[in-house]
């Protein structure tokens, strides 16, 4: 395979993978009459499911005593995946598509931010500028103005905010991890605590209501969990981690996409503006 090749095929499974994370926004809001908290045990489950066949093949996942002296940060990794797949969740079920998308993938700037404090990495060079752009994007996208406090699109709006700031701890975590526990055993166990965390609400719901939503909880795991991370890594395998950080910026405006074509969601011009900005931050950091 020339180096050509390898690098538009790898570049072409990035954006695909970064298509069905996507997907992650019609499928949640397509569930009815099912909490937050529910829908996110579900696709966990499913995208667990999905990833446990795909370990049968590697093996290491299943290798316990090799990666057994990082266990903790293992489970502190599922704890904080749990709580940012919960915030995500909520932030798309309760305001528009693009802000949800947005907002979280707000995570690599925070990263820069956090990483030489907490990893003892170097600093990014456009750190700072791109924190600042950031800051301006989200203000911007969410337009505090217009927000009640006591509306559901304010908890969104927040549940957003922070699933991105949870989503650079997992990050940050995932890295400390790097060369000891390998991303699809990661990726396992961040699951399979979503679905140990989060049984306690799914066996209160009524399994009527599950089965009637099945249509939607399958695909939600298996695409937007599954198949993007089978897709990300094979990506990575092909091209350099800093051309697949660059592609990953197609997630974001698939979001938006997503809103405007199913939703009828489409962006004001501060919404633009604040989505530009902010895709803008991420790119400088991707550098």
């Amino acid at each position: 395979m020339t180096a050509d090749r390898a690098l538009w095929e790898g570049l072409a499974l990035v954006v695909v993978g970064s298509f069905c994370f996507s997907l992650a926004i019609p499928f949640t809001r397509w569930v009815e009459g099912l909490n937050a908290s529910t829908i996110t045990f579900y696709r966990a489950l499913f995208g667990f499911a999905f990833l446990a066949l795909l370990s049968l093949r590697e093996r290491e996942a299943w290798r316990f005593a090799a990666y057994r002296p990082v266990l903790p940060r293992l489970l502190a990794l599922g704890g904080m995946v749990s709580a940012t797949a919960l915030l995500y969740t909520y932030s798309v079920r309760h305001t528009a598509a693009a802000n949800a998308a947005l907002l979280v993938n707000t995570a690599p700037v925070y990263v820069a931010v956090l990483a030489p404090l907490l990893l003892g990495e170097p600093r990014a060079r456009y750190t700072w500028l791109s924190l600042v752009l950031a800051l301006g994007g989200v203000t911007l996208i969410t337009d505090p103005r217009g927000l009640s406090l006591a509306s559901a699109e304010l908890g969104g709006v927040v549940a957003g905010i922070f699933s991105g700031l949870g989503y650079a701890l997992v990050m940050l975590l995932s890295r400390s991890l790097r060369g000891r526990v390998g991303g699809l055993t990661q990726n396992l166990w961040s699951n399979g605590m979503v679905v140990v965390l989060l049984l306690p609400w799914a066996l209160r719901t009524p399994a009527t209501e599950i089965s009637v939503n099945l249509p939607s909880l399958i695909p939600l795991g298996v695409f937007s969990l599954g198949l993007s991370y089978l897709l990300y890594f094979a990506g990575l395998a092909r091209v350099r981690a800093q051309v697949v950080s660059v592609a990953s910026l197609f997630e974001p405006v698939f979001g938006v996409l997503m809103g405007m074509i199913f939703f009828a969601e489409v962006p004001g011009v501060l919404g633009w503006l604040g989505g530009g900005l902010i895709l803008l931050s991420v790119y400088l950091i991707s550098r």
